[in-house]
Parts: structure tokens; sequence; C-alpha cells
């Protein structure tokens, strides 16, 4: 048989077959191994393996013949030999048969407010509420009460003692108001309502880096909220200017609910009609859709008063943009709340012009914060269902984008 040199890898023999022997075929055309001489003999693959670079295993038969006095090692005639490769569709399966077997990536459900905030890391947050409630009920109702109550006795002595004590009606008008005394009333109103600004303020621009807008650049770029109040506060000035020129005591009446009519307002537009804002705002950049009025309120009041700074902005934000259930949820909110807007405005100008005004005084404010308090709660228990319900969706992998 012709001999032939192969330039192929180097090729051992198991242990299994006896054979502890290495074929180098660069070395020399042909060599002899030490196998026991004979005519021929056939090693199978399990015996004798070939070695390849790229280390797969591809079973050859091999036969050696050996002369008088040496073995040598060629290759088989056509007709016998054969080498073997896997049938890749018996071995394997394609990529789009691997894709419909692999099971759904779970999208892992991320929890928004994870900073664990110390009431004392900023004093003038925490006291915002006392200070409202405080400046917006106790003192202003405390300064005109007891005006109130003065003046009403000192008419009752006089209008007995000069009148009704001789059988006459007295002709002196009850004192119900006094443009000085609203004023005292309305400046301590305000001074509430301005330590919540101020405190928002101090704190957006001293820690920018902590709290602001993820698309703020300077110290100036305010969140939402700061800017709404800011405008809001100056539109409820108007009743007092108007009410103390034309000595309409009413119209002081009316300033709180001015400034819940430019929020609600807002509301109106931001889910009647989405446009496209030209400037950004909060995290939301310049040429996307407005979103609801409610989302930016709570965005701002979480990050900033609830001192959870811009990560939870981050995470807020992506979670609008991924959840459709977590949009639908600030849309009904915000439309929850415009209805508490009519339904207060509706309230309160029904007190004030059926109630005296020393009635409609104290009253007035009591249906501003009892409007508050009540769709507050409702929110909260709302959001709370809402979360829990998207939870038990992720749980069942039902996530909706």
């Amino acid at each position: 048989m012709e001999k032939q040199a192969w330039a192929t890898p180097v090729m051992s023999a198991t242990q299994g077959s006896g054979v502890n022997t290495s074929i180098d075929w660069a070395a020399q055309e042909k060599r002899t191994i030490g196998l026991p001489h004979s005519s021929s003999q056939t090693l199978q693959p399990s015996e004798l393996p070939i070695t390849y670079g790229s280390q797969d295993a591809l079973a050859k038969e091999t036969e050696v013949e050996g002369a008088e006095g040496e073995d040598t090692v060629g290759p088989l005639p056509p007709s016998t030999a054969h080498a073997t490769r896997p049938h890749l569709d018996t071995r394997g399966t394609t990529n789009c048969s691997v894709a419909k077997s692999l099971p759904p990536l779970k999208r892992k459900e991320t929890r928004m407010m994870q900073k664990q905030a110390h009431p004392m890391e900023h004093l003038g947050i925490t006291l915002g509420l006392p200070m409202i409630l405080l400046f917006d009920i106790v003192i202003p109702c405390i300064i005109y009460y007891t005006w109130y109550n003065s003046h009403k006795h000192s008419w009752e002595r006089t209008c007995r003692e000069d009148y009704t004590s001789h059988g006459e009606v007295c002709p002196l008008e009850k004192p119900q108001f006094d443009k000085d005394i609203l004023g005292y009333a309305i400046i301590s109103f305000g001074f509430g309502e301005l330590w919540i600004l101020v405190a928002r303020v101090w704190r957006l621009y001293f820690r920018q880096e902590d709290c602001a807008p993820l698309l703020s650049r300077n110290r100036w770029e305010l969140d939402a909220t700061s800017w709404v109040y800011g405008v809001a506060m100056i539109l409820a000035l108007i009743p007092f200017v108007v009410g103390s020129s034309l000595v309409q005591p009413h119209l002081y009446l009316y300033s709180p609910t001015c400034l819940m009519g430019f929020l609600g307002l807002l509301m109106v537009v931001t889910t009647v009609y989405p446009f496209k804002i030209p400037i950004g705002i909060n995290s939301q950049a310049r040429g996307s859709r407005l979103r609801p009025f409610i989302y930016y309120a709570a965005e701002d009041f979480i990050a900033v008063d609830g001192l959870q700074d811009r990560e939870f902005r981050i995470r807020y934000n992506e979670r609008y943009e991924t959840n459709k259930a977590f949009r639908r949820m600030f849309y009904y909110l915000t439309l929850w709340w415009l209805l508490g807007v009519c339904v207060y405005v509706g309230a309160v100008s029904a007190v004030i012009w059926t109630c005296e005004f020393h009635i409609a005084f104290g009253l007035s404010l009591g249906v501003l914060f009892s409007y508050i308090a009540v769709w507050a709660a409702v929110s909260y228990v709302w959001v709370r269902i809402e979360i829990a319900r998207e939870h038990r969706a992720f749980e069942k992998e039902q996530y909706d984008g």
C-alpha cells in the first residue's frame, strides 16, 4: 500500500488499548509505533481517539499495516475510510426552538421610596404641616374671634343700656368685621403658606444635587410645585386687595378658593389636553407629553418634602414610563382631586353667602381643611390598593407596560 504523510495533530492511543505511543507526522513521513508485529490490525475509535485543536473528537477508523521489521501507519482505502460527524438535526435544536422553550423573563419590581429619612434632616420641611395648621387655622381664628367677642360684648352692653332697657330696638349694627382685624388674620394665614414655600426653595437651592429635578442645570431651576405654589399665592392676594378697596368682607374668605381654583384649572389642562410641553418640567424633557397634575405634585412632594431626593425621582419616572396601570392611576387621581376642587368651591360659596360673617369665617376654613383631609385620606387608600394590585400582577407575571 502506498504510504502517505498526514499533516494532522498529535494522535495518542489510550491506556485501555495498551498503546502508549504518540505519532508525530510532522517529524517524519512515517513512523513505527510499538504495536505487535502483524499483517494488519484495526483500532476502534474508542481505542485511538484523535485530538484536534478545537477539542472536537471525531471518530475515524485507522488501519495499521506492518511489514517485516517495521509497522507503518497510513490512510485507509477510499472504500473503507469514513469520517463520521454528529448530525445537527438529532443532537441540537435551532435558535427559534430554544427561544420558544425558554421561560419569559420576569421583570423585577422596584420599591420607589427606599431612603430611610429622619425628620430632623430638614427641620423646616418637618415643621411645615404644624406651621400650616397653626397659622392657617388656629392663629387667624384666635385673632378674629378675640376681636369679635370683645366688640360683641361692647355692642350688647351699649344696646342694653341705651335702647333695650327703655323698650326700644337697638339701631346699632352688630359688629361682624373690621378691615384692620381682617388684615391681621389674613397676614397670619399667608405666613403658613410662605413658610412651606421658603423651606422648599431653601432645600432645592442649597441641596440641588440631592433633591432638585433631574433636568435641573442651575440652582434656580426649581421644581414645578414651587413655581405653581408661588403663582397660586400671588393669585390668592387678589381677593384681599379687591375686598379691602370695595369693603366687601366676603371676598376675603374667597382667598383659599382662588388658590384652589387655579390648581383645578391646571388639573383640567393636564387631563383634557396633554399637549407637548415647550420647556422641561421636573424630570420630563422638552417636547414630551404633559402628564397629569397629581403626578408632578406627588413627585415633588415625596422627593423634597418627603426627603427621598433624586433617587426617588429616577425610579418614579421609570415606573410611570413603563407601567400602564401606574399612568392610569395618576390620571384618575387627578380627576378625583378636580372633583374635590369643584365640591370645595360649591360648599364654601354656600357657607359664605348664606351664613353670617362671623360664622362663615371659621366655617370656611373648616370646609377647606376638611376637604383636603378627606380627599388626601381617600387618595392614600386608593394608592395603597393600586400598588398592592400592581404587586400581585408582578408576582403573577401579568405585567402590563
